[in-house]
């Protein structure tokens, strides 16, 4: 096996193997969309403390629904802060409260006291809308009174919630009499919950607790220190007797410790990333200068008058298009075998009997003949025919023609959809056979391993990524990124070898040329019979159209003295201009190419079916409450 077939060959398998990586965890995942979905944009928590050592809150809900629901619910631990004097609004309306435990018709809800929970549920027609809903509730003791302080430790939100939330506030008034103490020193606040949540004082007796993005089953906690002479009716049993705020402050200290601890972690872990994302693409630019930049080369020319190499238009289609022969190769391969004398071609026009009368058409006659002395040929050279051209003239005299002297073009179509694996058989071991010959010509440098190591790199740093991004999520995002980046960019670097480089560039100042040529002097552009050789690297080069346009321009009569553009393989009685020319040289394209589509669609046919304010502390969790939501 050649070079290149081995290493393409060891990068399909390391490609198989990346993409069964990348999809192993879509398999084994339920990536299902539920029929209905509901979103919760925003929850505002209004709450005030009041003397008696209780908290009067209302809920703020803005919920958006996907598919129809016929209710929703909130619930609330109860603890030793039970809730009280429950009512659920809907735009300043009320809802009727239903006694007892079963489900009432829209507008009305239930209270139930189970599980250590009080659930408020609420019963709603709603169908892919946006809805808003009030819940106002008491909570007895909600403020416990020690001897040295009075402590206000609740979740506003709950860690048994399973709903993402995209925006939370929590707006607390302190008792009357607050205003009149220091804040950070008499009155001190907390936020416990995602480190990057923040809670301030935003007023004379107010505090604010704020997170957006909320991720599920994280809750979102307040504690607040206050003097215990704000609380002068609170009743006997939200007396602790105890002394506490030397142990509340230290406690919180070690919080506040542990959170910017897991913040300078943090501020690590985007650091990683950034760096490890830079050394992904630091690696790509030294690899792209070992294997993708090309070589300098001597000639730095506009335009190069000869043509720059001794190889066929297929040939050159391996160095111009890295390995990918196109269907113009073919066609130009045709026109080269015709100009050489191995074939004859003669645009002849038909007609096809229709039931509303006869439709015209054109058809190219190609006829075999004899292979012609190199006596008789410009360069005596071209009666050799190299490998591919013989496998081709082969292909079509015997196996299309089966023997006969001559073929149509559309005899090459009519026997693709017949024959659609032979013909495009042929056409895969054709075109192999014109990339190992680009091998022999030494086009392009050998990558080695390089395609395979990077790919397992990659491969190997996009799983570390994936085991560690649900624990560090921007920093296994990294390692994914930098995985798919060393493992598929490299792929893509192609580097021909210095001989290949410089005839590179020379092929592109020769198709320049090509393009600009009628703007030259009459004595410095090239005889007709030459251009005849030029026009077939045209097809290949993709400039066929220009050149024939061009020609017209120069050699309008399609003459140059006694030479007739043609003479010997092509029919001239049928040209009456470059113009007629470009029409059949389209033509002819236009046929093996849609040849190889038919084949092409019969192949893939038959293979389907296989197969004091400031950041929130982490830490926390003590304080009692903590809504959760839900629907039905």
């Amino acid at each position: 096996m050649k070079r290149n077939n081995r290493s393409e060959l060891k990068y399909k398998c390391g490609l198989f193997t990346l993409i069964l990586a990348l999809l192993l965890p879509l398999v084994f995942t339920d990536t299902a969309r539920a029929e209905r979905s509901f979103v919760m944009q925003q929850v505002v928590v209004e709450a005030e403390v009041l003397p008696d050592a209780s908290m009067q809150v209302t809920e703020k809900l803005t919920v958006d629904f996907s598919g129809h629901w016929n209710g929703f619910f909130i619930s609330i631990p109860r603890g030793d802060t039970p809730v009280s004097d429950v009512v659920v609004y809907e735009n300043g309306r009320p809802y009727t409260f239903n006694q007892g435990s079963s489900y009432g018709l829209p507008g009305t809800y239930i209270v139930k006291n189970e599980n250590s929970k009080t659930t408020i549920d609420w019963s709603i027609d709603a169908s892919d809308e946006v809805r808003s809903f009030d819940i106002s509730y008491r909570v007895i003791n909600a403020v416990k009174v020690h001897s040295d302080a009075a402590e206000l430790y609740r979740k506003f939100i709950g860690s048994d919630n399973s709903q993402r939330v995209r925006e939370v506030q929590v707006n607390l008034n302190l008792p009357p009499g607050a205003a009149n103490y220091e804040q950070g020193k008499d009155i001190l606040i907390w936020g416990h919950g995602p480190l990057q949540g923040e809670v301030n004082f935003t007023g004379s007796d107010a505090i604010t607790w704020q997170v957006n993005n909320l991720p599920a089953y994280t809750f979102v906690e307040g504690r607040v220190v206050m003097p215990p002479a704000l609380f002068p009716e609170a009743p006997a049993d939200a007396y602790t007797g105890q002394v506490a705020l030397s142990d509340i402050l230290a406690e919180e200290h070690s919080w506040a410790q542990e959170a910017n601890r897991e913040r300078m972690l943090a501020r690590a872990e985007v650091g990683g990333a950034v760096a490890i994302v830079l050394m992904a693409l630091g690696s790509i630019y030294l690899l792209w200068r070992k294997y993708g930049r090309g070589y300098s080369t001597q000639f730095n020319g506009l335009y190069y008058r000869e043509l720059p190499g001794q190889y066929s238009p297929a040939e050159l289609s391996s160095l111009w298009n890295y390995r990918k022969i196109k269907p113009r190769d073919f066609t130009a391969t045709i026109l080269d075998l015709a100009r050489r004398r191995f074939l004859a071609i003669e645009e002849e026009r038909q007609e096809v009997r229709k039931i509303l009368g006869t439709r015209e058409f054109k058809s190219y006659r190609l006829t075999f003949l004899p292979a012609p002395e190199p006596a008789s040929l410009r360069k005596p050279e071209e009666a050799v025919l190299r490998p591919h051209e013989q496998d081709l003239l082969d292909y079509l005299q015997h196996t299309i023609a089966n023997g006969r002297g001559f073929i149509y073009l559309n005899d090459i179509e009519k026997y693709a959809k017949k024959n659609g694996q032979g013909f495009y058989g042929f056409w895969q071991q054709w075109t192999a056979g014109l990339n190992e010959q680009g091998e022999r010509l030494n086009y392009f440098d050998f990558n080695g391993n390089m395609p395979l190591i990077t790919l397992l790199t990659g491969l190997l740093l996009f799983i570390g990524g994936a085991a560690i991004v649900s624990e560090k999520i921007i920093l296994g995002a990294a390692l994914m990124l930098a995985g798919a980046i060393i493992g598929l960019v490299p792929r893509s670097f192609k580097k021909r070898s210095t001989t290949g480089q410089e005839d590179y560039v020379r092929w592109q100042a020769f198709r320049l040329f090509l393009q600009h040529f009628s703007q030259m002097e009459r004595h410095e552009i090239p005889s007709l019979i030459i251009w005849e050789h030029y026009l077939v690297y045209a097809v290949t080069l993709g400039v066929a159209r220009e050149v024939i346009n061009q020609l017209e321009l120069v050699f309008p009569n399609m003459q140059d003295g006694d030479y007739h553009f043609g003479y010997g393989w092509l029919n001239y009685c049928a040209w009456n201009s470059f113009h007629d020319l470009n029409d059949s040289f389209n033509g002819i394209g236009t046929v093996v190419e849609r040849s190889l589509k038919t084949a092409h669609a019969a192949v893939s046919k038959s293979s389907s079916g296989s197969g004091g304010g400031g950041g929130f502390s982490s830490g926390g969790g003590g304080g009692g409450g903590g809504s959760s939501y839900g629907g039905r």
